[in-house]
């Protein structure tokens, strides 16, 4: 970023927290020979990016067609959406890319530099680790279940639970098109009882703990709002035990809401975390507020409320104040909006003081994760900054909280299963 003479403390503090040690709360990194496999190297890492999403629509991004020449041809429309520009800032820290990626000779040249790298350079090793200063990344394979094979100890896995919510059906299936059956573990076979789907969560979970998993990771509200009330086993058992397509919306959901409130009476006893996905999704019922009965239940269950809950940002922090095992995630915000990410620092600073804020990159490969956590850091420069300069906060105070953000934050809201082999930063 180019930073004016005016805001040197903004620049200070910026980089700081470029040296400084940093856990990635949350990531769905591919393996790099995903890409590097690509006849059209530059135009699989677009794809696979949050730029589709304002493009085409992330309702119907996976219904419609679209292809390299209508995705340039579309960018030309956009050239101040942050789903844009978190790209372009990664092009230019990663590869000194200064051209227009609506110009065709431009994009050839920055392909011939991703493809080098790709070829001749292990990226997570050079970028994340090595620059950025990662040491951890906490990754979430939504499109996997129950497979905890990780590349090395860099990364933690996580027990994505959205599938688990769908075993009512053989045929159901998440919004990622996942199931939590098996074979030898199949509705209707093995499975035809709630108490054996139960047995089957129950397996999963203690086969994820063996495995090393961090945390639960909830992103249902992609599929439905996060009202969660307390069901009965009576009432849940009806849609799992009907015949397949017999069950109705309300059977469905009681059956939903039963197992999710099974993970976190599991994870509560396990004293694991979770996090939860809020903001866009599925009719947007996906505010925080919704989860206002959730935490008045758990009361020792550490729930981190990803996104902000953008547009909704000011309720995480409002609630903040109330439940103290409440954790606010500024992953994806400043690349949903710079303006909402600033404001909502702003705010859950002034109610946390700078505990219990975490942030990470979100994204599926080394840019889109650079350009995610450069977007984080500058959200976070200004905003300390300029409390810097309203006299609200020393300094040394701003540099502080920013570290703790990266590195305290995330340590204590994970705990030990992390297994961090450096002692990293300790405010105080």
């Amino acid at each position: 970023m180019a930073w004016s003479r005016a805001n040197t403390v903004t620049r200070e503090i910026w980089e700081t927290l470029l040296e400084s040690p940093k856990i990635d709360t949350h990531e769905h990194l591919l393996p790099q020979e995903t890409f590097a496999d690509s006849a059209d190297i530059l135009f699989s890492i677009l794809s696979k990016s949050y730029l589709p999403w304002i493009l085409f629509g992330a309702r119907d991004l996976h219904r419609i067609a679209w292809d390299r020449d209508s995705l340039y041809q579309a960018m030309r429309k956009i050239p101040a959406s942050a789903f844009r520009k978190y790209l372009e800032r990664a092009f230019s820290f990663l590869y000194g890319f200064s051209g227009d990626l609506l110009k065709e000779e431009d994009r050839r040249v920055l392909a011939g530099k991703i493809r080098q790298a790709y070829a001749e350079k292990d990226l997570v090793a050079e970028w994340l680790q090595g620059r950025l200063r990662i040491e951890k990344v906490v990754l979430d394979r939504y499109w996997v279940v129950n497979d905890y094979t990780l590349p090395g100890d860099f990364f933690a896995p996580v027990l994505r639970i959205d599938p688990y919510l769908y075993g009512f059906s053989a045929q159901a299936r998440d919004h990622d098109d996942q199931t939590p059956y098996a074979p030898g573990e199949e509705k209707g076979k093995e499975i035809t009882t709630l108490e054996e789907y139960l047995a089957l969560i129950d397996r999963r979970f203690q086969e994820g703990l063996t495995h090393g998993i961090v945390a639960l990771k909830c992103a249902t509200a992609y599929d439905r709002g996060l009202d969660f009330p307390e069901v009965p086993r009576e009432k849940a058992r009806i849609a799992l035990e009907k015949e397949d397509g017999t069950e109705s919306p309300e059977e469905i959901l009681d059956f939903q809401n039963f197992v999710f409130h099974y993970f976190l009476q599991k994870a509560e006893r396990s004293n694991l975390p979770v996090q939860i996905h809020t903001g866009p999704g599925k009719s947007f019922r996906g505010a925080p507020y919704r989860l206002g009965p959730i935490f008045e239940r758990y009361h020792s269950l550490k729930i981190a409320l990803l996104h902000g809950g953008f547009p909704w940002v000011g309720e995480p922090g409002a609630m903040a104040h109330f439940y103290p095992n409440l954790y606010l995630d500024l992953t994806w915000l400043p690349l949903l909006s710079p303006t909402f990410s600033d404001l909502a620092l702003s705010e859950w600073l002034e109610v946390t003081g700078g505990s219990r804020i975490m942030v990470g990159g979100d994204s599926w490969n080394v840019e889109g994760s650079v350009g995610a956590f450069l977007f984080s850091l500058d959200s976070l420069a200004r905003t300390l900054g300029g409390m810097v300069e309203k006299g609200y906060l020393s300094k040394n105070d701003a540099q502080t909280i920013g570290k703790q953000i990266l590195w305290d934050n995330p340590r204590e809201f994970f705990g030990p299963r992390l297994k961090l082999q450096n002692s990293g930063f300790t405010a105080g």
